[in-house]
């Protein structure tokens, strides 16, 4: 993390807590990162925004010239409200009504369809507008079950065997010009990227009129100080070799959304009681699952560390929340020993923090700051 203490605690005092805190520089590094990675590929970078869509933070990846990718109506209006041209929206819902792809077309944003059971709709609305395919490979990768997206079980993507009642449909004069996949998030290798790519390749021939195939992301960031980075050159140089191949004029997309917010940001906590159990010590935060609610519902490890006590981490502690839950942040983390009103830093916070609270308890949503250079300012 690149945001320097000081200026961490005041954010904390200035602004109080809890509140989020983002880095813009360490967003537009992580662009850079792609682009060097892809520099060899015709690639193009479409921001998840669903990880945050704050519109100062849209703001900055419409500015480094990247486009967006949308999940609902309401991401595209404000994607578009930031000022992204609709040309680079692309829209990957989720079992949307009618209505959300109405909405879509008639804005022509270019939208992919993950099911079958859509096609009869498209063809009978917007016969001449083509379409991508999201595509299901059935091959389970990802952090864990929660965030794999493209296994047998999943709701996601029209599953390949279905390919048969694709070409139907293409008879019928169902245009298709991109076929899209998103394997799963937090993916550690890019070898099991690698399979997805394969299995699109090969789906690609079914296809003559392809404009791009997009492969997702899913790209692994450092939660754990022990984690590694998923090697991007070495998936770009795969994706390469198989274009090479394949030997069709196409443009090769990617929607990474945690990989460029994700270690941008920081949630700032204050102790509000550090109480002794029967077998531990409980650190109890002005927070909870209510602003971040990662590590309960993805069991997702975010570090911890103490800005109010800058000492080597010596005690195990359970830190919980404000919640009449069993609301844990982390369990035994070793932390430098805490007080009372010390400012506690939760990182990776940058994506599916914020974007995912709730007044839960009617606790207040927690406040954010961006940061640029060394001012910062809430937002």
């Amino acid at each position: 993390m690149a945001l320097k203490s000081d200026l961490l605690m005041d954010v904390a005092n200035q602004i109080g807590t809890p509140v989020y805190v983002y880095d813009k520089e360490n967003m537009i590094n992580q662009v850079n990162k792609l682009e060097k990675a892809f520099t060899d590929l015709p690639a193009e970078i479409h921001y998840a925004m669903k990880a945050n869509e704050h519109p100062e933070i849209l703001k900055i990846f419409k500015d480094k010239g990247i486009g967006a990718d949308a999940v609902s109506p309401n991401e595209i209006n404000r994607a578009m409200q930031v000022g992204f041209d609709k040309s680079r929206i692309i829209y990957t819902p989720s079992c949307p009504s009618e209505e959300d792809l109405h909405q879509a077309f008639k804005l022509g944003i270019h939208t992919h369809i993950g099911a079958i059971e859509y096609l009869d709709f498209v063809l009978e609305n917007y016969p001449e507008t083509a379409i991508g395919l999201r595509i299901n490979p059935g091959n389970s990768i990802g952090g864990n079950q929660k965030i794999a997206t493209a296994h047998n079980a999943s709701k996601f993507g029209i599953p390949v065997n279905q390919l048969s009642q694709i070409k139907n449909y293409l008879n019928k004069g169902l245009l298709v010009d991109s076929l899209h996949l998103h394997t799963g998030s937090d993916v550690k290798t890019w070898e099991d990227l690698a399979r997805s790519v394969d299995v699109l390749f090969d789906f690609a021939k079914h296809f003559p009129d392809l404009k791009y195939l997009d492969f997702g992301s899913g790209f692994k960031v450092k939660y754990h100080p022990d984690d590694v980075e998923i090697n991007l050159p070495a998936y770009a140089t795969y994706i390469k070799q198989k274009l090479d191949a394949y030997n069709k004029p196409v443009k090769i997309k990617f929607e990474p959304g945690k990989f460029l917010v994700s270690e941008a940001g920081v949630l700032l906590v204050k102790v509000n009681v550090v109480k002794k159990g029967f077998d531990k010590s409980f650190v109890g935060v002005d927070s909870g699952f209510h602003h971040l609610i990662r590590p309960m519902y993805y069991e997702a490890y975010h570090h911890i560390v103490n800005l109010s006590n800058n000492v080597k981490p010596s005690i195990k502690y359970d830190v919980v929340g404000v919640l009449c839950e069993e609301d844990t942040f982390a369990y035994d983390r070793l932390l430098a020993p805490v007080r009372k009103d010390d400012i506690l830093m939760i990182q990776n916070a940058g994506a599916y923090g914020y974007v995912m609270a709730s007044t839960y308890n009617l606790r207040d949503l927690p406040k954010q700051v961006l940061v640029e250079g060394n001012s910062f300012r809430q937002i």
